[in-house]
């Protein structure tokens, strides 16, 4: 069965599905690509991990919850293929937020309880091993969570790309 658009004569849905897709996609990019970068550049790094450990918790049932709002309200016929985008940024959410944030929280919290005792740094300045230990793991956990949220961004792309690609073919 070919991805083919619905006819667009009395389908109510497309209106919808176009201004949520358009939420979902531009929302999750914006966050992801300007919000985040100017907050990180602009606060501490303590004020940082605050404001996104509140963010983060919304951000990511967001990221859970609204590809499937947008496969449900989909002008489009049956296709393994886009339903397949939206459950791979879907998925991608449900990662982030049951296995990458909790982690990537223990690690700072452990970094924050070595800072609080001053065990974070040696006396020439240096992190130490402890800390230095505790940035390599949540450098890898949080790069793990970015790679994650990259592909739920390109995979709301990809489904926009397949999404005008049947529009063209209304020509």
């Amino acid at each position: 069965m070919s991805c083919i658009i619905n006819q667009l004569g009395l389908n109510t849905k497309v209106p919808y599905h176009f201004l949520f897709y358009s939420l979902t996609f531009g929302g999750t990019a914006f966050y992801s690509f300007v919000v985040s970068p100017l907050i990180f550049k602009e606060l501490s790094r303590e004020e940082f991990s605050k404001v996104q450990s509140k963010v983060f918790p919304c951000y990511f049932k967001f990221q859970i919850g609204a590809p499937l709002i947008v496969g449900l309200l989909t002008p489009l016929a049956f296709c393994p293929f886009s339903v397949g985008t939206l459950v791979a940024s879907s998925l991608g959410g449900i990662l982030n937020l049951f296995v990458f944030e909790p982690k990537c929280s223990v690690l700072k919290d452990e970094r924050n309880k070595l800072t609080s005792i001053n065990k974070d740094k040696k006396e020439n300045g240096e992190p130490s091993d402890e800390m230095a230990a505790l940035n390599k793991q949540f450098g890898r956990w949080h790069g793990l969570s970015t790679l994650v949220n990259l592909v739920s961004i390109a995979s709301l792309g990809v489904y926009g790309l397949t999404l005008a690609r049947g529009l063209s073919k209304l020509k």
